[in-house]
This record gives structure tokens, sequence and C-alpha cells, in this order.
């Protein structure tokens, strides 16, 4: 009888034990809704843990729009990923740590899913563009713009993308997309303008900066005129070179460049007192600018004025010394 006794007290030790060692259970429950809160079933979840020995978890939602699991623990941040065909997929982060959960509980966790609208796909595109994924942006920029023929903002980044690519036909297509939207719409007028000069189309690439420069009054667009000037001047075509580099002042008048690039217009033109007077523009913005320096002394020796080209010189000197 005491043996009995005895070995029933063993098994109820030996249970004890087991039950006290126990594997610790942390269970999750995803809820997955559309915009209208309704239940979504048949979309795609995952967790993944974010750090930590590696654990992923994947299934699908059941009718009532949940995906059930469990765990390894809930000291970690875990990523969640849901998706399901026609509609945006959601990523977040999910600090289980934050939520002070204990074993015996429960991570509820919930995501609305959104249809995937032209909106939806543009903004695909941007986070595309932000992760240097040029190839995928413009994908999702033609899909949004296909979608909806006059959405401005999509033609638009696919007329940068297109110049960017030299793809310079359809960057002009797909400026012309946004221009008989928005006639005054400064990107797509650069966009077209960039993509005219890179094919050679002198005239239209002409129009276009004009155009440009009437609507953008940017230190951006002086600099694109200050090129122009410089690009005309190389070409032989003086009248051009001056007005290009004229308008750039106009817009940015510390432009000093422009005020150096004109004195050698006038030096050409053996106009030196104009081209003096231009560099000294220059240096008035600029007052340590050596090559300016350097220029005019050089004129005003070319003028015989060497008494005023070795005050200049002097100056030049103290500034150097003191550099």
């Amino acid at each position: 009888m005491s043996k009995k006794i005895l070995a029933l007290a063993l098994a109820v030790l030996v249970s004890a034990a087991g039950a006290a060692f126990a594997k610790e259970k942390f269970k999750f429950e995803v809820t997955v809704t559309d915009a209208e809160q309704a239940p979504m079933e048949g979309a795609s979840v995952s967790l993944t843990a974010a750090s930590g020995e590696p654990f992923t978890v994947s299934g699908v939602t059941d009718k009532k729009g949940r995906f059930k699991g469990e765990l390894p623990d809930f000291a970690r941040v875990y990523v969640l990923k849901v998706g399901k065909e026609g509609y945006a997929a959601r990523e977040e982060s999910v600090d289980l740590p934050a939520q002070k959960l204990k074993s015996s509980m429960t991570a509820e966790l919930g995501l609305a899913l959104v249809p995937r609208d032209h909106v939806t796909i543009y903004n695909e595109g941007v986070q595309a563009l932000q992760l240097h994924d040029t190839e995928t942006a413009i994908a999702r920029f033609e899909e949004a713009a296909a979608g909806k023929p006059d959405f401005k903002e999509a033609w638009r980044a696919l007329a940068s993308l297109y110049d960017m690519q030299k793809d310079y036909e359809r960057s002009l297509e797909a400026a012309a997309k946004v221009l008989a939207i928005d006639p005054a719409d400064v990107e797509a007028l650069r966009s077209r303008f960039d993509s005219l000069e890179a094919l050679g189309r002198r005239e239209e690439s002409a129009a276009a900066l004009e155009q440009l420069a009437a609507l953008d009054r940017t230190p951006d667009t002086a600099k694109l005129l200050y090129n122009a000037g410089a690009e005309a001047w190389n070409s032989q075509h003086g009248d051009l070179a001056r007005k290009r580099f004229a308008q750039a002042l106009e817009i940015d008048p510390k432009l000093y460049q422009a005020h150096s690039a004109l004195a050698e217009i006038h030096v050409a033109g053996q106009e030196y007192a104009e081209a003096v007077a231009e560099l000294d523009r220059a240096l008035a913005i600029t007052p340590r600018n050596f090559r300016a320096y350097e220029r005019k002394i050089e004129i005003l020796k070319a003028m015989g004025k060497t008494a005023e080209a070795a005050e200049v010189e002097k100056t030049l000197a103290e500034l150097r010394g003191g550099s």
C-alpha cells in the first residue's frame, strides 16, 4: 500500500515539474480591413524580427480578416507587412517591448488597406526614387499617368527622369503633356529646354529658355542663361552671348561670372573702359577675386594706363599677402 502511494506521489511531482517548465506562448493576432473597416479576407501577412535570431511567420487572413500565430518573444521589434492585389501594400514597425506585453497576453495588431489608385501608385514611384531605384520609379509614374492621363505630377516626374536617362524625345513628350495642362509649369519648361538643347534643336531651345526666364526668376535659371551665353560666345555669336549674360544678371545680380564674361566681350570689341567697368562690378561682388584683378591689370596696361595698373597690382599683392 505504501509503495502504491509513493508511486502516485512521484507521478504528481513529475507532472508538476512538466507544467513548471512549459514553453511560454507569445500569441499575436493581425486584423486587416479596408478603408471602411470591413474585414479583408485573403490579405497576405508577414511578421519578421528586426533584430536578434532570424524569425519570420507569414500567412493569409481568414473571412474575419484575421491572421493568428505565435512569436518567439515580445522583447523585440518586428516588421509587419500586409498586402493584397489591387491595394497599396503596407509596412510598419511594431515595437512590442513598448507595449509591455506578458506571455499570457495576445499582441493585437491592425492595418487598413486602401485601393491602389493613381495617387498611391505615384507615391510608390516617389518612394522608389528615394531608394535610388530609378527603373521602378519610372514604371510607377508611367502606370499612374496611364491610369489618369491628366495627372500632371506624374508627367512632370517622367519628363525629368527621361531627361536624366537621356531619353530626350520621351522627355519632350512628357513635358508637352504637362504644359498642355499648365503652360507655366517651370519644371516641365526646364525639362523641355534641357531636352531640346541636348538634341541640338537650337532655335526651339532658345525659345524655351526665353519662356523659362520670363517665368522662373531664380538663380538656377540665371545659371542656365549664363551657360547659354558662354556657349553662344564660344560659337562666335557675340550679340546673343551679350544678351544672355545681361539676362542672367537681371535675375541674379550677384552672378559675378557674368560680369567677367561681359568684360571679355568688351575686350574683343576693344571696348577697354567698359571691360574694366565690368571687372569692377565683379570685384564689388567678390573682393578677393584674384583672377579679376589680374585681368584688370592686363587691360589697364593694354590701355597704356601703367600707373593705374601699378596701383591695382599693389592692391592685389596686399590681398595675397593677407590670405
